[in-house]
């Protein structure tokens, strides 16, 4: 796994206007040290060609990837959907420009109220005695993914892949299973997974996503004076990743009520360490036993217990 930041983390210093895109660029290249960069939409001042071409070039004096770029949207609301639509249309169009392969999204969120038309007199009447009648979630649902089909189609024109993200807080995508059910009703392959495991409802069933995930958020919201979220066991959820043969980004995304320019190199260290940790495990392990040259079964199971099954058909 790669460490990288999401301009998130120091989201509160940018609204403060403490700092800008790339200030942050060199903190994360000479403080942090990571190796890549994910850019929030909200953080641009402007998609300018000459603003994108001089921020495209600063990461690469930087040595930094930009490892993906994050869009604000949400497919929930009927009266935005289209403005969402493009909207995440012209990101997939900033970051194939950029080089940035990954465009972070969201399924959106549950609306507060029904979007149906204005009832007439009787059922108005009837409406403003009982209350309004809950969204119509199953709708709701196939709405979004109809905007993500779309909008992964268009990524796919740009070369760039659509992660989405899950989200808890009344989102429509808060499980593992509504992730792979997501995923599975948009049926585009350009339409993969951004895990965010620390904000997930129910871990059960995580590992059966790790295939589709092509980038992991580590949330953290309370860092202790070690660099360690004091409300998630990340040494679990990285040897989780780990086992799952996740070998792509890991983005730090804090959202705590420290300012950032404290927290987050706590945070980057601590995770650091622990990704040292794991490389170290990894190179530690005992090598596989050698098949035995006259027992082509004993071959076959050794083939397949590296390489997988259809390796060891071949063999």
């Amino acid at each position: 796994m790669k460490l990288g930041c999401s301009s998130w983390s120091y989201h509160a210093a940018f609204r403060a206007g403490r700092i800008d895109l790339p200030e942050w660029l060199r903190v994360c290249a000479e403080e942090l040290e990571v190796d890549g960069v994910e850019l929030v939409d909200l953080h641009f001042p402007t998609t300018d060609p000459i603003y994108l071409r001089d921020l495209k070039k600063l990461c690469a004096d930087l040595h930094l990837t930009i490892s993906g770029v994050a869009v604000s949207n949400d497919f929930g609301a009927d009266d935005r959907r289209a403005r969402e639509t493009d909207k995440v249309k012209q990101w997939c169009d900033i970051a194939a420009y950029l080089g940035a392969p990954v465009v972070r999204v969201f399924a959106g969120w549950m609306p507060l109220k029904s979007s149906e038309p204005p009832p007439g007199w009787i059922v108005g009447t009837y409406r403003k005695v009982f209350g309004q009648p809950p969204p119509n979630a199953r709708r709701i649902w196939s709405d979004a993914t109809s905007a993500l089909r779309q909008c992964a189609d268009y990524a796919a024109e740009r070369g760039v892949v659509l992660a989405l993200q899950n989200n808890r807080s009344d989102g429509l995508v808060g499980t593992p299973q509504q992730l792979a059910q997501c995923v599975h009703d948009v049926g585009s392959p350009w339409l993969r997974v951004c895990l965010d495991p620390a904000d997930l409802v129910d871990r059960t069933g995580i590992e059966a996503s790790l295939p589709s995930v092509v980038q992991v958020h580590a949330r953290m919201r309370d860092i202790n004076d070690d660099g360690s979220d004091a409300r998630t066991h990340w040494p679990e959820l990285l040897r989780m990743l780990r086992l799952g043969h996740y070998r792509g980004f890991l983005h730090l995304d804090y959202e705590g009520v420290e300012e950032p320019e404290s927290a987050v190199p706590r945070a980057t260290t601590y995770m650091r360490g622990l990704l040292h940790i794991l490389d170290r495990r990894q190179l530690l392990q005992p090598p596989a036993p050698e098949p035995v040259p006259d027992e082509a079964s004993s071959a076959a199971e050794v083939v397949r217990s590296v390489f997988g099954a259809e390796a060891a058909v071949r063999a």
